[in-house]
C-alpha cells in the first residue's frame, strides 16, 4: 500500500509503495494522497490548503468572475453593449469625441451607430446619445470593479482557510 510521508510541518516529502519500515523517507506515513503535495499540508486528519494558498486561489477566481461579468456585457437599449477591457477604450474615446462635438456645436454623423454584442448596430444619432451610451458603460464597469474590489478586500481580511473556502464571491455581479 502506498504511503505519503510528511515532515514535522505536515509537508509531503515523498511517497513509497511498500512497507513503511522500508521507506526511504524519514517522515511520518499517511495513507491518504494529497491533491497537491507541494501546496497542501497534513493537519493530523486530512490534507489542508494553507490560508495564503487558498486566498490566492480564491483571488484568481474573483478576477476570472470579474472578466466573465465584463464579457457578459451591459443590457442597453434592448441589446447587449460590449464592455470588455478591449471595448472600454473605444467607448471612452467616442464618448469624449461626442463631448467635444456637443461642446463645440460640431456636426455629428446622423447615421452613426455602435456595434453591439450580437453584431447588430445601435443608432447613436446625436452626441448626447453617444455620451449616454459611454457613460452607461463607464458606470457599469466601475460598479463591477467595486464588486470585485469588495470581494478581494473581504478575502484578504479572512485569516483561516475554511473561512476563505466558505466565502461566496458570486454575490453582487
Amino acid at each position: 500500500m502506498q504511503h505519503f510521508y510528511i515532515d514535522a510541518s505536515g509537508k509531503c516529502i515523498g511517497s513509497y509503495d511498500g512497507p513503511p519500515e522500508q521507506s526511504p523517507f524519514a517522515g511520518t506515513p499517511v495513507a491518504v494522497a494529497p491533491e497537491d503535495a507541494d501546496a497542501q499540508r497534513w493537519d493530523g486528519a486530512t490534507w489542508a490548503w494553507p490560508p495564503e494558498t487558498r486566498r490566492q486561489m480564491v483571488l484568481r477566481a474573483i478576477a476570472a468572475r470579474y472578466q466573465q461579468a465584463l464579457v457578459a456585457g451591459l443590457p442597453y437599449g434592448g441589446k447587449v453593449l460590449q464592455i470588455r477591457e478591449q471595448d472600454q477604450a473605444n467607448l471612452t474615446t467616442m464618448g469624449n469625441e461626442a463631448r467635444w462635438a456637443e461642446a463645440n456645436g460640431a456636426a455629428w454623423p446622423a447615421q452613426f451607430a455602435w456595434r453591439m454584442a450580437d453584431d447588430s448596430f445601435f443608432p447613436v444619432a446625436t452626441p448626447g446619445a453617444m455620451i449616454a451610451l459611454a457613460e452607461a458603460a463607464k458606470s457599469e464597469v466601475y460598479r463591477l470593479r467595486q464588486v470585485k474590489w469588495g470581494h478581494v478586500d473581504a478575502v484578504r481580511n479572512l485569516a483561516q482557510a475554511p473561512d476563505i473556502d466558505a466565502y461566496d464571491f458570486e454575490t453582487g455581479w
